[in-house]
This record gives C-alpha cells, sequence and structure tokens, in this order.
C-alpha cells in the first residue's frame, strides 16, 4: 500500500515540478515548493525522468522521507478510517470505536457475527494469529493405488501409479488465498504430464469443508496379476488404466472451543494445549477407473480369467456416506504440533450403467485419514502432512479399492 502511495505521489511531484506549479500535494505540507532556496539542485534534476541514476534516487529519497515523517493522527473522527488504510493500520476494521461509512459497516458486522458464531475459542487452548497474510511454499508428492479381486473374485490384482510431484506458492490474506504449483514431472521426470490434482478446503471452529477433484492417465506399475510369477511383484509398466474422481465433504467438531483444525492444516491459529474432538459429517464421491489390460504382454494375459469381462474393466460408482471419527491436536513441546484425524464413513454406493455390474446399488466403506506435524517459531512455519482417500466398490463378483495417497511439504511466513 504504501510503495503505491509513493509511486502515485512522484508522479504528482514530477508533473507539479516540472510544470513550476507552486501548489502543494495536499497532506505533504513539509515538502519544499520547487523555488525554496533550501531544495538541493538534485532533487530539481531528479524529478525529470531523464535524469541521472544518482539524481533520481536522491529525488525519490527525498518524497519517501517526507511521506515517513507525517504524523498518523489517531483522532478518532469520521476520516480516521481512510488515515488508517493510508498507514496500513487494518485493526480498525475490528474496532468498533471507529466510524465506518455504511458497505464497510455492514461488512464489519457480518465479520463479527462470523466470528463469534463460527470462530470462537477457548484462549486457554487455541489463540489466533495477529497477522492476516500468509506465503507458503509447497512441495506435493502423491500416487494413486488400485488393487482388489476382479473377474467373479477369482484374481488378485494390485497396481499403483509413479508418485507425481509438484512444486509451487501460495499467498492468502485473512480467508481467501491463491496456490500456483509447477509440475516437476516435465521437467526431470521426461513424460509429459498426464495426472491432474485440484482441491479447496475451508474451516473454522465448527465446522471443515472440502473439495476436491483428480485425474490420471500416466504410467502404472502392476505389483501383483493374480499367479503370474508365482504371485509375486510383476513391476509391469503400463498406460492402460484412466482415473478419474470427483467429491466434496463436510464434518463437525463436537470440541470446538479447545480444538482446532486449522492450526494443523491451514496455519492460521495455534493450538497451546492438547486436545481433541469427536467429529461427524457426510461425503459424496464419484470415482471412474478404467483398466484395459489388451495391451500387456500375452503372457501376462493369459493369467486373466476366461470371464465375459475380458480384458477391460470398468468401476464407475458414486457413495454417499455418513462419516463419523476423531481428530486430536498433541503439543508435545513447545511449538510443536503433531494432528491425527480419521474418519472412516458407511453408506450407499451407486453403480452407473457402464461400470462392470451395470447400475446397481450396494454398501460401500470409505477411509479418509490424515496427520500433519508443524512446527511453529516466530512468524514462520513449517508442516510436513500426509493424507489418504479410499473408496471402495463391493459386488458379487468384484472387490476393487482405490485410493489416493498425498504427501505435502510447507515452509510459510506470516506478515
Amino acid at each position: 500500500m504504501r510503495k503505491s502511495i509513493i509511486a502515485i505521489l512522484f508522479l504528482m511531484m514530477t508533473v507539479a515540478l516540472m510544470a513550476q506549479n507552486q501548489s502543494q500535494p495536499m497532506g505533504v505540507a513539509d515538502i519544499p515548493k520547487s523555488n525554496d532556496d533550501s531544495i538541493d539542485s538534485s532533487y530539481k534534476k531528479g524529478s525529470s525522468p531523464f535524469a541521472p541514476v544518482e539524481e533520481r534516487q536522491a529525488f525519490l529519497k527525498h518524497i519517501r522521507d517526507s511521506i515517513d515523517a507525517i504524523q498518523f493522527d489517531t483522532t478518532r473522527d469520521d476520516h480516521y478510517w481512510e488515515r488508517a488504510i493510508i498507514n496500513s493500520e487494518w485493526s480498525f476494521f475490528t474496532d468498533p470505536t471507529v466510524k465506518l461509512p455504511f458497505p464497510l459497516n455492514l461488512a464489519r458486522k457480518g465479520y463479527n457475527f462470523y466470528s463469534k458464531a463460527f470462530n470462537n475459542y477457548d484462549t486457554t487452548y487455541v489463540v489466533g494469529i495477529d497477522t492476516d497474510f500468509k506465503l507458503m511454499l509447497i512441495n506435493n508428492n502423491w500416487l494413486n493405488s488400485y488393487g482388489g479381486m476382479i473377474a467373479d473374485n477369482d484374481m488378485k490384482v494390485f497396481m499403483h501409479s509413479d508418485v507425481n510431484s509438484s512444486v509451487g506458492v501460495h499467498f492468502s490474506y485473512m480467508g481467501i488465498g491463491y496456490t500456483y504449483m509447477f509440475d516437476l514431472d516435465n521437467v526431470f521426470g521426461g513424460d509429459p504430464t498426464r495426472h491432474s490434482k485440484w482441491d479447496l478446503s475451508f474451516a473454522t471452529s465448527r465446522f471443515s469443508f472440502e473439495a476436491y477433484k483428480s485425474r490420471n492417465s500416466g504410467r502404472v506399475t502392476i505389483e501383483r496379476f493374480g499367479d503370474y510369477n508365482n504371485k509375486r511383484p510383476a513391476k509391469q509398466k503400463f498406460f492402460g488404466l484412466v482415473q478419474k474422481t470427483s467429491g466434496f465433504d463436510m464434518y463437525y467438531f463436537f470440541n470446538n472451543r479447545k480444538y482446532s483444525q486449522a492450526a494443523a492444516y491451514s496455519f492460521s491459529k495455534l493450538q497451546k494445549r492438547s486436545a481433541g474432538s469427536f467429529i461427524a459429517g457426510f461425503l459424496i464421491a464419484t470415482q471412474n477407473v478404467e483398466v484395459d489390460f489388451s495391451d500387456l504382454p500375452q503372457e501376462m494375459i493369459e493369467f486373466l480369467p476366461e470371464k465375459e469381462d475380458g480384458t477391460y474393466y470398468k468401476y464407475h460408482h458414486r457413495s454417499y456416506s455418513f462419516l463419523l471419527g476423531y481428530a486430536y491436536n498433541w503439543v508435545f513441546y513447545r511449538n510443536w504440533l503433531l494432528n491425527i484425524t480419521l474418519a472412516p464413513s458407511l453408506g450407499w454406493n451407486h453403480s452407473f450403467y457402464d461400470s462392470v455390474d451395470g447400475k446397481r446399488d450396494m454398501p460401500t466403506v470409505d477411509l479418509r485419514g490424515k496427520t500433519s506435524l508443524v512446527y511453529n517459531v516466530g512468524k514462520f512455519f513449517y508442516s510436513l502432512q500426509f493424507v489418504i482417500d479410499s473408496h471402495w466398490y463391493h459386488s458379487k463378483y468384484h472387490n476393487f479399492i482405490n485410493s489416493q495417497e498425498d504427501l505435502t511439504f510447507t515452509a510459510g511466513f506470516r506478515f
């Protein structure tokens, strides 16, 4: 904000000095006029864009020093909020003694209601952060696993994708943020990107919400393929699998006064004392996994059961589940926090007409679990997080599980 003001004032002063205007910008009364003998000639010359670099630097320093010398008037009048913004004093927004115009006052009332209803903590256990901005460097690594019994439950299969790695930066202000990730596989893997992942999460003291979507059509390694290779790891690479998944979940923290999920995963709170909470909620998730074994070597295809499924299998289903679990924040040492969250879900699974069993309904059990290790020191924080999200397709002829495992390293700074 201050840099923007300096740039604006610099342009104003440049025009004014070049036109030899004797007027002064309002609020900068102690900047000397152009005909004042007390001004060094380098300031006058430096106001021109064609002046030498040293003179322009001296002129800019003079402007900055003049602005810094202006005293911040803290009188609580109708224009205090304007002066507070100019001086980057953002606490005015939550200060009830500060008069605000109607739009800002309405926003303040909404924010205060939200904070009281959804972000109210026992400060002996959880405290807020007195800064609004966060800048984070992120390294994310994830893979997909697939396994189970296929073809009339006659053949055991286990496969997994390659590890997908990316690095990026995240910048946020209060609850609004933006993340840019760069895929490392294009640089070091020698293989074009065949996977993508998108997720959005939001947590308050009472609720947590997460939506996600991913796609993987990259190289897959077959570890177990029935009785092939005497049931030992096959280590066969192939590109015959395409996986698409999407969904969202929402759950409620019962011990929301003492437990903070944000302290472990979004770093907007600090957990001072250990505490846990039961959680309950629901999730909706869609899985679409297509497996085509036709490109495998013939000696492997021969181990497939001679069923009508042939070499192509598709597991396309959507689960509607009730989630019940427990989350715990363990403050085991000063500035250190370890979180463990386990949330199995039980519900109903609906398979689509193009799935291996056609259109039908069946029970399902899904598992979502995660853990986070966080270290806070001053305004810096570091974390290591692991998340697993598993979904089960169970019918008379197939038992198939697909899951995503996610490992993330984060280093961040609050300001």
